[in-house]
C-alpha cells in the first residue's frame, strides 16, 4: 500500500508553492528521483552505473596509484577526500538496500498531510504549511550553499593551475594543483597541461555526482526528521483544541481518540525513522571524526589553496552533522513531553 501511495506522489504533484504546502518533501523527493533512488525500483541501476563510474574515477586511482607524494601531509589530505567521498556512497547505498522502512514513512507522513488539506483553516492544518514552506527554503538555501563549496572546489585549484602556467612562460617547472590529491592512471596530471586538463573535465562528473549525494543526503534525511517532529508538534495542536472542548461530549471523547491515533502514528514513524537513520548516523559520525583529526593535522602543516578545499570537505560533513545533531535533538524533546503526557 505504501508504495503506491509514494509512488503517486511525484505523479500527481506540480511544483507551485502552492501545491507543495500538504506535499511531503517536494523538492527533496525529485532530486532523490534523478538519482534514480525514488519511483521506479527499477532506477537503482542508473543509481549502480552513475556510482561505480564515480569510484572508478575518483576512488580506485586513489587506492590503487596512491598519491604522488610520499609526505604524510598528502596522505592526509588523500584519506580525508577518500573518507568524504565513501562517507557519501555508503550512506546512500544503504539507503538504496534499505528504502522500504523509508516509503512507508513517507506513505504514513503523506497520507497524515492529505487530512490536513481539508482542514486548512485549521491551527493545525495552517501550520503544516508553514513547517512546508520552511523546509523549502531551507532546502534551497542548503542547495545555494553545496553550489558554492563546488564552484570553489572545482574552480579554485584550476584557477590558479592556469594561472601559474601561464604565467610561468616555461621558464619554471610548475606543480599543478589538483581539486583531489591522487594520481590519474598513466597521465602526468601534476605537470602536462593537457593531462591536467583532460582528467579535471572527466573528473568533474564524478565530483558533480558526489556533490549531488551530498544535497540529496542533506534534504532527504534531515527533512524526514524534521516531519516526524511535526507529527509531535501536531499532537501538542491537538491538545490545545481539545482543552476547549466540554468533556462530557461525543465531540471531545471523538477528538481524543483522534489525538490518541495521531500519537500512535507518530511513534510508528519514530521506530520506521530509527530503522533508516541508525546505520546511516553511525558512518556518518564516526567519519566526521576521523575527518577533523585529518583536517586539523593538515592545516598544521598546509596553509594553502589545497587547504581550502580540505576545509569545504570538513565543513561540508560538519554542517550535516550540525543540522542532525539540531533535529535531532528536537524530536528527541518531542517525543519525551508528549510520550510523558499521552499513552500511545
Amino acid at each position: 500500500m505504501f508504495r503506491r501511495v509514494t509512488n503517486t506522489i511525484m505523479q500527481r504533484r506540480n511544483y507551485h508553492t502552492e501545491s507543495c504546502d500538504y506535499t511531503v518533501m517536494p523538492l527533496g523527493l525529485r532530486l532523490l528521483e534523478y538519482s534514480g533512488l525514488w519511483g521506479d525500483p527499477r532506477r537503482k541501476r542508473s543509481f549502480a552505473l552513475m556510482l561505480i563510474g564515480t569510484v572508478l574515477l575518483l576512488i580506485v586511482p586513489k587506492i590503487v596509484l596512491g598519491t604522488g607524494s610520499d609526505s604524510f601531509d598528502s596522505i592526509a589530505r588523500s584519506t580525508a577526500e577518500f573518507i568524504f567521498c565513501y562517507n557519501n556512497y555508503l550512506m546512500m547505498a544503504i539507503f538504496a538496500v534499505q528504502r522500504k522502512p523509508f516509503e512507508q514513512l513517507i506513505g504514513t507522513v503523506q497520507q497524515l498531510f492529505d487530512k490536513y488539506r481539508l482542514r486548512q483553516n485549521t491551527a493545525a492544518g495552517e501550520y503544516v504549511v508553514y513547517v512546508n514552506r520552511q523546509i523549502m527554503r531551507y532546502s534551497r538555501l542548503y542547495i545555494a550553499v553545496q553550489g558554492v563549496y563546488f564552484l570553489i572546489f572545482n574552480l579554485l585549484p584550476a584557477f590558479v593551475t592556469y594561472h601559474a602556467y601561464f604565467s610561468s612562460n616555461g621558464s619554471t617547472t610548475v606543480q599543478f594543483l589538483l581539486p583531489v590529491e591522487s594520481r590519474f592512471f598513466f597521465m602526468d596530471i601534476r605537470h602536462s597541461i593537457m593531462d591536467y586538463t583532460i582528467f579535471s573535465i572527466l573528473a568533474c562528473p564524478a565530483f558533480l555526482f558526489t556533490a549531488y549525494l551530498t544535497v540529496v543526503k542533506g534534504l532527504v534525511f534531515i527533512g524526514i526528521i524534521v516531519y516526524n517532529t511535526l507529527q509531535y508538534q501536531l499532537v501538542s495542536k491537538s491538545i490545545q483544541e481539545l482543552k476547549l472542548l466540554d468533556p462530557g461530549t461525543a465531540q471531545f471523547r471523538s477528538y481524543l481518540t483522534e489525538i490518541v491515533d495521531l500519537h500512535g502514528i507518530a511513534t510508528k514513524c519514530t521506530k520506521l525513522l530509527d530503522s533508516v537513520l541508525n546505520l546511516m548516523l553511525l558512518v556518518q559520525f564516526t567519519n566526521t571524526v576521523l575527518m577533523c583529526c585529518l583536517f586539523l593535522f593538515y592545516i598544521s602543516k598546509n596553509i594553502n589553496t589545497g587547504a581550502v578545499n580540505v576545509l569545504l570537505l570538513f565543513l561540508a560533513l560538519t554542517v550535516e552533522n550540525l543540522c542532525f545533531s539540531y533535529f535531532g535533538n528536537r524530536i528527541s524533546t518531542e517525543v519525551c513531553i508528549r510520550t510523558n503526557f499521552i499513552p500511545s
